[in-house]
């Protein structure tokens, strides 16, 4: 065999050598761009699904807040229409006490009212509403459901004490109805305690808020 044909299959070989390892080059960056686009297509799965929970989530929770204006207007519906006795203190044990013994306490807790502040939690929540059975066992106006929301509400006087409302002792309103800018400034003015009203509102997915407001009734 002539040194032309030995050479020419010489070149042959590594020309065919370099194709396999261009090809073999090839096929491992086709399979790492693969394995990158599978992990893309992983993450923004995930990314819209995790979108999806949070928006209805927060759907859900504004869906409760909204429920909670249910629970203030039949507390207000209470606290117009329905006498409370709320300056007894017959029975009454002192301020530290739990209350059960107060001879009015049927007629407070068949109102969802309390008169005077009840303990609370570090957010201002009253403790016994955290609570859903106690609530329910203590308290006896029935919580109302709703487009799958069900609210509850308290009463509270804020005061410290039971008793009637004095400025030592409770958190009054300043309304004068006779004119001044001090009601107790002016002959017959009126001052009456005021109150704290929580609603708690129970929503799917075990969504939860509570609401407050303090709400001052004048007497005429």
């Amino acid at each position: 065999m002539s040194d032309y044909a030995i050479e020419r299959r010489s070149n042959l070989s590594k020309q065919r050598a370099g194709y396999r390892a261009q090809g073999g080059a090839v096929l491992a960056v086709v399979l790492v761009v693969l394995v990158a686009m599978m992990l893309g297509g992983v993450s923004l799965l995930s990314s819209v699904d995790t979108s999806a929970l949070l928006s209805g989530n927060i759907g859900f929770k504004r869906h409760s807040i909204n429920s909670s204006g249910l629970g203030l207007n039949n507390a207000l519906d209470v606290m117009k229409n329905k006498g409370a006795k709320q300056d007894s203190v017959a029975g009454c044990p002192p301020p530290a006490g739990a209350g059960t013994t107060c001879s009015d306490a049927p007629i407070w807790t068949s109102l969802n009212f309390y008169p005077r502040l009840l303990e609370t939690d570090e957010n201002g929540v009253p403790v016994v509403m955290k609570d859903k059975t106690k609530f329910d066992s203590t308290f006896t106006v029935a919580p109302v459901t709703t487009q799958g929301n069900q609210t509850r509400f308290l009463i509270e006087r804020m005061c410290n004490s039971y008793g009637p409302s004095t400025q030592s002792n409770c958190m009054l309103s300043a309304y004068s109805p006779r004119g001044g800018t001090v009601w107790a400034g002016k002959p017959g003015s009126i001052a009456s305690p005021l109150y704290r009203i929580t609603v708690r509102t129970d929503g799917v997915r075990n969504s939860q808020t509570y609401a407050q407001w303090i709400v001052a009734f004048t007497e005429q």
